[in-house]
């Protein structure tokens, strides 16, 4: 079963979703606004199509996916003040463990509600809660906007809180509303994906993409799909597949050889021809590769094709895969981009994945649930925070061996900061005030106690 067998059916608005005319934006409210592009031409073109495009969001969705979401309670208001700012530019952080101690002074696990818990384990009867991640994130890359439909508990104390959640094709989605007014205000929306669903403003979440396009028809309530910006780079990328499929499969012979030999008229050179083409096929697969077709009469040849060299696609492919990931933030060595060597190593290429592309989506995921949470979704006025957790991510750890030959120079740090830092544990055999002690090297002296070299007569 789909989500839309789960979908309660609600009396449809009678306005159909197209492009509103200036007689229905006179008369009404909470039309049918304008995505102002073809998000389906995204899904079909760019994500299902386009093997570059499907691979940058695969990378990018497979590394969202791994953070679980837990259930928090703020116990430090300032703290997490500190820490939601410092994860808003997630490749400024430094030192990842200063962030992880921000993190469980500003929070505590909350035990309290199973049902938000259970939430975030299995959102629905047919997603985990990657599953779910997965999703949001690549209709978000892929269209500009995600939509997720949460049901609604409708009796007892947790009258209003949701007990399952949906992601939405945001390609077939529309926003309802009120255009007329500044600003425009949203009144619902609706699915046009054969019969037409429509949900209240409440039942919706929707994260968005910045959009500067604003316009008469509210195409501002719609994000900006990032291959909005590279359509051109992708239709140039799906011509040359396009280009490069036809020359290999359709494109028809090569070329022409003909028979140029003077001393044989038109009759005779036909049956010469016949005699030089049966002679050249018998010499055609590859166990007759680097053999030599001989010929006794004059032949010429006239190309009336150009292979994919020679048309350029295969280095206009490179140039179309560097520009794609630009546009997505990925570092394009993680498409065996043997050219790239901005990153030192495979770890480095994937830390960049995870703080320019898959911590900012889960920020967005963060925040877009949290707002929603405290307004429309029951827990308004509560300390319930809803947080992913990064230490999922070991790339994001300091280089242990780096580390290591550091700390070992760094004698006025004391031996217990060196194990805190590190993320080691103290053995129960050693004594905690020795940890704490700093162990100066006998090399070293104050200046008081300098003195100079003297150099002998």
């Amino acid at each position: 079963m789909g989500f839309l067998d789960f979908l309660k059916p609600k009396k449809l608005n009678t306005v159909l979703p197209t492009y509103p005319t200036n007689s229905q934006i006179a008369i009404q409210h909470g039309i049918v606004t304008w995505q102002g592009a073809n998000s389906q031409a995204y899904v079909l073109d760019g994500y299902q199509t386009n093997d570059i495009v499907y691979s940058i969001v695969k990378l990018i969705t497979d590394k969202a996916k791994l953070a679980p979401f837990h259930v928090y309670k703020v116990v430090d208001e300032v703290s997490a003040k500190k820490y939601k700012a410092l994860m808003s530019q997630p490749d400024k952080i430094e030192n990842w463990k200063d962030v992880e101690k921000l993190h469980k002074k500003a929070f505590e696990l909350y035990t309290g509600d199973a049902r938000l818990n259970e939430l975030l384990k299995y959102p629905n009867e047919e997603d985990t809660f990657g599953d779910f991640v997965e999703a949001w994130c690549a209709f978000k890359l892929i269209t500009g906007n995600s939509f997720i439909y949460a049901k609604m508990i409708e009796g007892g104390n947790n009258t209003g809180k949701p007990y399952e959640m949906y992601v939405l094709p945001s390609q077939f989605m529309y926003v309802l509303a009120d255009i007329q007014n500044f600003p425009p205000t949203i009144s619902g929306y609706q699915l046009n994906y054969g019969p037409l669903w429509n949900f209240t403003k409440q039942e919706i979440l929707q994260d968005k993409y910045f959009n500067p396009q604003w316009n008469t028809t509210g195409n501002q309530l719609y994000g900006q799909s990032p291959l909005m910006a590279a359509a051109r780079n992708l239709t140039r990328s799906n011509e040359a597949k396009t280009a490069a499929v036809a020359s290999f499969q359709n494109g028809g012979p090569a070329g022409v050889l003909f028979m140029n030999d003077e001393r044989y008229d038109a009759n005779q050179g036909l049956a010469q021809a016949q005699a030089l083409k049966k002679a050249v096929s018998e010499k055609g697969g590859a166990a007759n590769y680097n053999s030599i077709a001989v010929s006794g009469y004059k032949v010429d040849w006239k190309q009336i094709g150009l292979s994919p060299v020679e048309l350029d696609i295969i280095e206009s492919e490179k140039w179309d895969m560097k520009a794609l990931c630009n546009i997505y933030g990925v570092p394009s060595q993680l498409l065996n981009d043997a050219d790239n060597k901005t990153y030192n190593n495979q770890r480095e290429g994937e830390k960049a994945l995870t703080l320019r592309c898959a911590i900012p989506l889960l920020t967005g995921i963060r925040d877009n649930l949290n707002r929603k949470l405290h307004s429309d979704w029951g827990y308004r006025g509560t300390n319930i925070y809803v947080d992913f957790d990064p230490t999922v991510y070991g790339e994001l750890e300091a280089n242990k061996s780096e580390q290591v030959e550091w700390l070992d120079k760094a004698w006025w740090i004391a031996p217990k900061q060196k194990m805190d830092i590190m993320g080691l544990e103290i053995p129960d055999y050693i004594d905690e005030t020795e940890m704490e002690k700093l162990y100066i090297p006998q090399s070293l002296q104050t200046p008081d106690d300098f003195q100079p070299l003297t150099i002998p007569e």
